[in-house]
């Protein structure tokens, strides 16, 4: 009887290590989405012209979810368990979106909602997110749609815009820095950009490059796509 014991001990102790690199080897790793580097980092900022909102970020339930997802040639959705957003995913567009804008217009000011009473926000930001997940074929297919509004909620732009990145790392870490990649080169960053800087206190704004004899009053509803 007590050799019996001994020899259950003995395999308990052993069984010990291998089962704690079991446990470790499952603990899941966590991501988060990374702003465009600020260009003029440790220079002051020049005097903010105007105040700019960044709303709550829209994205679909199937995104919404704690693990990185992507999507299966057949069009399944495939969430890791393993892999997780270190905060909920529209908090964090949210929040690149609105520190790219930072570096992108160092002239204005640019808050996030919830907004403080106190702030006097001259142009918001809406985004809608449609797609952002890595496809079967290893791209990170980014899609969204932008609205840009005035103080009175007149809406002065709205676009859609995509960008598909092809990122070279596997797995979930391939699929962070890919949709890194989108949120820094979609081109309605620079739409965004090129609006904030053209619309003012006056009533007239040119968007897209447009001839200068093609103006757009403040408030017209803009659609592409």
């Amino acid at each position: 009887m007590r050799a019996r014991r001994l020899a259950a001990l003995a395999l308990l102790v052993a069984a010990g290590p291998a089962a704690g690199c079991l446990k470790r080897s499952a603990v899941a790793r966590t991501y988060i989405l990374d702003p465009l580097p600020d260009a003029a980092a440790g220079t002051p900022p020049p005097a903010p012209v105007a105040l700019v909102g960044v709303e709550r970020v829209d994205v679909p339930d199937w995104l919404d979810r704690p693990q990185v997802t992507g999507r299966s040639a057949n069009g399944e959705v495939v969430a890791d368990e393993f892999s997780r957003w270190g905060e909920p995913l529209p908090r964090g567009v949210q929040r690149v979106v609105a520190e790219s804008l930072v570096a992108l217009l160092p002239d204005r000011r640019v808050v996030s909602a919830p907004f403080s009473p106190r702030d006097a926000v001259d142009h918001f930001v809406h985004i809608s997110v449609v797609e952002a997940a890595r496809q079967a074929d290893g791209s990170v297919l980014l899609e969204c749609r932008w609205t840009v509004l005035a103080r009175d909620g007149s809406v002065l732009a709205r676009r859609r815009s995509s960008y598909r990145a092809s990122p070279t790392a596997p797995g979930p870490a391939g699929a962070v820095a890919g949709l890194n990649e989108a949120l820094r080169r979609n081109p309605g960053n620079s739409k965004i950009e090129a609006l904030l800087r053209t619309v003012g206190d006056q009533d007239l704004v040119r968007i897209d490059g447009e001839p200068a004899a093609f103006q757009i009053p403040v408030g017209q509803v803009l659609s592409q796509g």
